[in-house]
């Protein structure tokens, strides 16, 4: 899953006081380029979180990004029933192989592909888009800010 990729970054996600997790950016050259592939972000959980939150978390921020409805349900249909529930260790992560697929993983075990380009660039939009919700967060994993973490 990570052969070969090197880390462009990384940061952790609060919400209130709480780290709920560890995401870290990986590529073939140790820098970010949009629609440069393969691509991997690794997210490592601290918290306990059902599978039907981290849908809603996903939808909120797709909503938050301008997305469509439409869209928006048609690619939560894809992921319900992929995601598991997670604890704090877990690993879940999405690696984006060409342009046409991509791929989730639960610590390090491969679960479905996914052959909807526009998924792979809306889910990782959620961490690198300039209009994230967590800029800080998208600086430490481009790369351009650093994290103790």
């Amino acid at each position: 899953m990570h052969s070969g990729l090197i880390e462009v970054g990384r940061g952790e996600m609060d919400w209130l006081w709480f780290n709920v997790y560890k995401a870290k950016l990986m590529t073939s050259t140790g820098k970010y380029q949009s629609g440069v592939y393969p691509q991997l972000l690794d997210i490592e959980y601290y918290r306990d979180i059902e599978a039907d939150d981290l849908l809603e978390a996903t939808a909120d921020q797709w909503r938050h990004l301008g997305y469509s409805k439409d869209e928006i349900a048609n690619w939560l249909q894809l992921l319900k029933g992929i995601w598991p529930n997670v604890m704090p260790g877990d690993h879940l992560s999405f690696k984006i192989i060409d342009t046409q697929h991509s791929q989730f993983f639960f610590n390090g075990q491969p679960l479905k592909i996914i052959d909807e380009p526009k998924l792979a660039e809306a889910f990782l939009a959620i961490w690198l888009s300039t209009n994230t919700s967590r800029p800080s967060l998208r600086a430490q994993l481009l790369g351009e800010k650093s994290c103790d973490c």
